[in-house]
């Protein structure tokens, strides 16, 4: 591999982002998203709770059965154990848990404890919200008034979180990552290249004895700096660098190759800049909003799993926030770097005939 050619891509790469507003305008977004959201909302008053429910009790238990009458079937996941309702609640596939004796009544006595599980990122009000929404079913449930309940109700937050985690952190900045990911590989990489087609200097290139993967890793490199920079920066300035900070790293460093790669097939289908705004700002959508969407509705949770960066937004999230011992992030990384090795054989295909335009 020619490193020479690779440095010359490189630095040119370099000089004409520096004149271009467009590139430093999708490096500053991120970073100044990231920065404005962290003090807005590390203090918000959250929603209560999404409507999916994890419960370690029996279907036959009376109040389950209430509340399935009520038509939360699909809303209610049984687990068998603590540990893997846990690990459901840090991963956000429920909102919250509940831990129910087989029996409870009304009149006391040998009653076990009723407890309510939720993630430590959710605030106090988030909490007794909860707490009362749940105690006021047992209460229906029961046909028991005010004051005290018969036994007693726990609430307790799950294990397994970092300690610089919010309730902002938790959603917002894990996605604010991805999109400097998205704008950086869908939109200013294949744009800046179809301006070069545009000008003739790409013509210049394939002209020369250059490899399709000098090619690549020439054109690649800068944005891969520019991502990473971006990225770092942001991490950095507001503080959220973590003790799992090498799987954060791959996660980051995998995530961004995948976009470039694309955004190197992008550029081969793109003839003009509109149509790479087309296809790119298109990609880039899915990208960034399916993850941050994908416990709102079923037809989204169905379809996120098709999207790459529903494991790259999970991972980061893992990585940055949970105690890996809770949860799983080997399958998030793993299919990361799969779909990263795909998307190069892509555009290394795409690019391996590639000639000159006439």
């Amino acid at each position: 591999m020619n490193i020479k050619l690779i440095a010359a891509i490189f630095r040119k790469d370099l000089l004409d982002s520096l004149r271009n507003y467009q590139v430093i305008l999708m490096v500053l977004t991120p970073i100044v998203l990231s920065l404005l959201f962290t003090n807005v909302m590390s203090g918000s008053k959250s929603a209560a709770a999404l409507p999916e429910i994890g419960v370690i009790s029996s279907p036959q238990q009376p109040l389950i059965e209430s509340l399935i009458d009520k038509g939360l079937s699909k809303k209610i996941t049984f687990y068998q154990n603590r540990h893997d309702l846990e690990s459901a609640i840090l991963e956000g596939r429920v909102r919250f848990g509940i831990i129910l004796p087989e029996i409870i009544s009304a009149k006391g006595g040998k009653n076990q404890p009723v407890t309510l599980l939720y993630p430590p990122h959710i605030p106090d009000f988030g909490v007794e919200t909860l707490k009362s929404a749940f105690e006021a079913e047992i209460r229906s449930q029961l046909a028991i008034t005010p004051p005290p309940l018969p036994f007693e109700f726990k609430v307790e937050a799950v294990a397994g979180t970092t300690s610089n985690a919010n309730a902002m952190a938790d959603s917002m900045f894990p996605m604010l990552m991805v999109m400097a990911m998205g704008m950086v590989g869908f939109l200013a990489l294949p744009m800046a290249i179809v301006e070069e087609r545009e000008k003739g200097t790409l013509n210049a290139i394939f002209l020369t004895p250059i490899k399709t993967g000098e090619f690549i890793a020439g054109k690649s490199i800068f944005s891969l700096f520019l991502s990473l920079a971006t990225i770092f920066v942001m991490l950095s300035l507001n503080g959220k660098w973590s003790d799992n900070s090498g799987h954060l790293v791959l996660i980051i460093f995998s995530g961004t190759l995948m976009t470039i790669f694309t955004g190197l097939v992008i550029a081969n289908l793109a003839r003009t800049q509109a149509a790479v705004n087309a296809i790119g700002t298109t990609l880039f959508l899915f990208f960034q909003m399916i993850p941050s969407l994908q416990h709102s509705s079923d037809v989204v949770r169905s379809v996120a799993p098709f999207v790459p960066s529903t494991y790259i937004f999970s991972g980061l999230r893992k990585a940055m926030f949970l105690d890996l011992e809770k949860v799983t992030i080997n399958d998030d990384i793993l299919i990361i770097v799969t779909l990263t090795v795909v998307a190069y054989l892509i555009a290394h295909g795409v690019y391996r005939f590639k000639k000159a335009d006439k």
